[in-house]
């Protein structure tokens, strides 16, 4: 029997069912990590999913709108993700809290359903959505890191410094750093036991501002005067 979009009942459920249509766009996601927007075919999508090419269109529209869906639950995990990392993390100072964060930040840009090879896809091949996306992802998770010095250590002077000095580089950083290492095909394994090095300058930053050592025009990521 069909449904009204022309679908039998099976093909219905595969995607009104219990999370189908989130298993489509995850499934469609693997494949545009992969390949991109422009070598991945609606023909291997619809025969990766078990349906018809009909059933994808009638769900999406198009190719580029099943890419763009995909893109933003990449987004929408990865925070997820981060968020989990730091819930339950207890931190003995605000300079441990900004090591756990970043490396959490790098992390899982590379492991699992938060791999962010796929938005580096879609900076590539769909820039001017992709942009506004990526911009407020780095908003989201300099929330996520404020929130979290917040919880722990209330509205300090030390908070405030790391807000305001720290934080919108040091994010910046870090997705770069994830970003690069997801495009590099780096494993989760491999990526933190790199983001360790990476992350360990972050720190050392965020004890030079708290002791006064760092100075005006001090790059806070690089630790290097800026010459800008």
């Amino acid at each position: 029997m069909k449904t009204y979009l022309g679908l039998t009942q099976h093909e219905d459920r595969m995607i009104h069912g219990s999370d189908g249509r989130l298993r489509m766009v995850r499934s469609a996601a693997s494949h545009f990590a992969a390949a991109g927007l422009r070598g991945t075919t609606i023909s291997i999508l619809a025969n990766d999913a078990g349906i018809p090419e009909g059933t994808l269109y009638a769900h999406f529209g198009t190719k580029e709108r099943l890419f763009r869906e995909a893109v933003r639950n990449n987004i929408d995990t990865r925070l997820r993700l981060l968020e989990e990392c730091l819930r339950s993390v207890r931190f003995e100072s605000e300079t441990a809290a900004i090591e756990r964060n970043a490396e959490a930040t790098v992390t899982v840009c590379v492991g699992g359903a938060g791999n962010s090879t796929l938005m580096s896809w879609a900076l590539l091949e769909d820039h001017d959505y992709a942009a506004d996306l990526y911009r407020n992802e780095i908003g989201s998770v300099e929330f996520v890191w404020n929130r979290t010095l917040a919880e722990r250590f209330g509205d300090s002077h030390s908070h405030r410094i790391l807000s305001i000095q720290l934080v919108p580089y040091a994010v910046r950083a870090c997705l770069a750093y994830g970003f690069w290492l997801a495009a590099l095909r780096h494993d989760a394994g491999g990526a933190a036991a790199m983001a360790q090095g990476f992350v360990a300058g972050i720190r050392e930053t965020a004890s030079a501002l708290l002791s006064g050592r760092a100075k005006p025009g001090y790059d806070p990521v690089s630790q290097r005067p800026s010459t800008g």
